[in-house]
């Protein structure tokens, strides 16, 4: 059920994207689940992989398991913020003048909603 909502949620905002950036493609997106997190579809891929994660929990049986399945958990976490870095970094330079992203950007979320955290651009560690 995780991984399904993973899914859902990025494939909506995939498709929700898209169908935005063809009635405007020189605005960004603010509408549907970018409403909640400026990232949502790499919010719904980390949910994805929390599912495989989780769905795995009864199976790992040696330390070594454990490891892995932790190691390629949070290898796809680190990609999701890598990821959301570049896109903020791409977005700065398109949007970067515009007062509505500039408010839009200080007021939601990047990557995770409830989260305040609204900015991954500056850390240099997230390059993927």
């Amino acid at each position: 059920m995780i991984s399904a909502t993973g899914l859902a949620l990025e494939t909506t905002a995939d498709l929700r994207k898209n169908r935005a950036k063809k009635a405007n493609p020189k605005r960004f997106v603010d509408i549907g689940l970018f409403r909640l997190v400026r990232c949502p579809n790499y919010f719904g891929e980390m949910v994805f992989w929390t599912g495989v994660f989780v769905s795995g929990l009864s199976v790992y049986a040696s330390a070594a398991q454990w490891v892995c399945a932790l190691l390629g958990y949070l290898g796809i976490i680190y990609v999701m913020f890598g990821g959301a870095r570049r896109l903020e970094i791409r977005q700065d330079k398109n949007y970067g003048d515009n007062p509505e992203y500039q408010r839009y950007k200080s007021t939601t979320p990047i990557m995770i909603p409830l989260v305040p955290l609204y900015s991954v651009k500056e850390h240099k560690w997230l390059v993927a």
